[in-house]
């Protein structure tokens, strides 16, 4: 019953969002600056990446993430809103304050410049900028936390009980989030896996650290924080800033 209740909140909340915004974008397509950022509202990648968190809440309850709130819940939703959107905002304006007040920030430009990227526009622009980055902060968390935490958590869960699923669920979060940052280093900004400099592996460990973060956040809200968290961070540094 309770992965069942799971499952449907996140088909109504986070998938049918999702491929409606997919939809949106292939009736209407909104002007993206990057090839990748397109690709991702193709129907073949948006129904792995959701697959993926929706087999994270069948197997949910089989893990310590608590379930998500009822949709009459709003004092639970208030509180998971808030938190989330704390941790994304504070997450951006670090992000933001460590581009513009450092000289990490003329470094990573420097390095997109000789990738190939072009630093002057590489966002969505408004107002189209607010769905396509709701549905990128869905379909980044099925892939970088539900799936590897919630589902692999949830398979070890079916064996182990109480400290056990504790300990699953930290290992498989610490190791999630190094996904991300590590990806970005190699695909995006063609470091090693932890940067090539002292600057940049200082670069990935702050980065890795925000993930376990969100990671928290999962363990106290459930799957729905870590969506919120990152969409708040999108707010700061993506939705409105070219």
């Amino acid at each position: 019953m309770h992965a069942r209740r799971e499952v449907a909140l996140f088909a109504l909340l986070a998938a049918l969002p999702a491929l409606a915004i997919a939809g949106l974008f292939h009736l209407r397509p909104w002007p993206t600056p990057m090839a990748q950022q397109a690709a991702l509202f193709g129907w073949g990648l948006t129904g792995v990446y959701l697959t993926l968190g929706a087999v994270g809440a069948l197997l949910a309850p089989w893990t310590v993430a608590p379930p998500t709130p009822g949709l009459r819940e709003g004092h639970r939703w208030g509180g998971l809103a808030l938190w989330s959107l704390g941790v994304g905002f504070a997450y951006g304006a670090m992000d933001m304050a460590i581009n513009r007040l450092t000289s990490w920030g003329a470094h990573l430009a420097a390095v997109d410049t000789r990738n190939g990227y072009d630093v002057s526009f590489i966002n969505v622009r408004p107002p189209w900028s607010l769905p396509h980055y709701f549905h990128a902060s869905i379909l980044s968390e099925c892939a970088f936390r539900l799936g590897p935490i919630l589902g692999l958590a949830g398979l070890i869960g079916l064996f182990v009980r109480g400290r056990g699923r504790e300990i699953a669920f930290w290992v498989l979060a610490v190791l999630a989030a190094m996904i991300e940052p590590i990806e970005k280093a190699v695909l995006v900004r063609r470091w090693a896996p932890f940067g090539d400099t002292p600057m940049e592996q200082l670069l990935n460990v702050e980065a890795i650290a925000w993930q376990v973060v969100y990671a928290v956040l999962l363990r106290r809200f459930g799957w729905a924080a870590p969506i919120i968290a990152r969409f708040g961070y999108y707010l700061v540094v993506r939705a409105f800033h070219q």
